[in-house]
């Protein structure tokens, strides 16, 4: 089953496959990042399960997604692809690039979330803002919260844009477009199950990291404790939270133009 995408660019060019985090989709990458297609081939995916991705019923575990981005490749003929991926699509694109490394090019992620386990996701959720406990934890209330959310989303869409203001109205409506399964699966596969200290210590590209000092759903602090298992990786800090691809986009798009045209 294949991922909904957006492909703009040249597609006999070299290609970037962006990944969008939890809930995001598409739209979370805006025109500083689009203007890429002027020398690459651009594929913004909406991983399985959300944006317009199909929303089957299934474990949505990690080799599902991996199984997804590398049908999504096929499809479109790309046998190579330098990948940016934002939060937990950083986390697929890391675990992408050690499982398959013949595909890859180049590597960015931005706000990586380096959790040593399980418990430390969840505590470093838990002391985060509201929202972001809110909308990141499997509790009661988060399945509540989305099973409401899913039968009024026909209502809520063209209202949420006015209740969640930080970030772009098709960012906020495409939020919406998930089940109670594909979200907490996902948020369980991916994020608190992640082995991010192994995959990063086995990929053979490395990677350009770009991270908020203000981010306290993935703090910096456990990206730079780790880095010491990184081959040659490059880390940018800047003055941004975890949504730093919608405040700093133009900052972001041309660091990564500039690392992914470097021979």
């Amino acid at each position: 089953m294949l991922p909904h995408c957006k492909h703009l660019g040249d597609s006999h060019a070299e290609t970037i496959l962006f990944i969008p985090g939890l809930t995001g989709s598409h739209s979370c990458w805006d025109v500083h990042f689009q203007a890429l297609r002027r020398n690459y081939n651009l594929i913004l995916v909406d991983t399985l399960g959300f944006g317009r991705s199909p929303k089957p019923e299934i474990d949505h575990s990690l080799d599902d997604h991996l199984n997804a981005l590398a049908a999504t490749l096929e499809s479109c003929h790309v046998r190579q692809t330098n990948l940016v991926g934002h939060s937990m699509g950083s986390l697929l694109g890391l675990a992408f690039a050690q499982r398959f490394p013949d595909r890859i090019g180049k590597l960015c992620f931005l706000a990586l979330p380096w959790f040593t386990n399980e418990q430390a996701a969840r505590e470093s959720i838990r002391h985060s803002s509201f929202f972001n406990r809110w909308l990141s934890m499997d509790t009661p209330l988060a399945h509540a919260a989305c099973m409401f959310m899913y039968a009024v989303r026909p209502l809520l869409l063209p209202i949420i844009p006015h209740l969640v203001r930080d970030v772009p109205p098709m960012v906020a409506q495409d939020a919406l477009r998930h089940t109670w399964t594909s979200y907490s699966q996902t948020l369980q596969n991916v994020i608190f199950q992640a082995e991010t200290s192994q995959w990063m210590a086995e990929i053979t590209h490395p990677p350009l990291l770009i991270h908020g000092r203000q981010d306290t759903t993935a703090p910096l602090a456990n990206v730079k404790k780790n880095l010491s298992l990184t081959r040659h990786a490059e880390l940018i800090e800047l003055e941004a939270d975890h949504g730093l691809i919608f405040t700093h986009s133009q900052t972001i798009a041309t660091r990564i133009a500039e690392f992914f045209a470097v021979q």
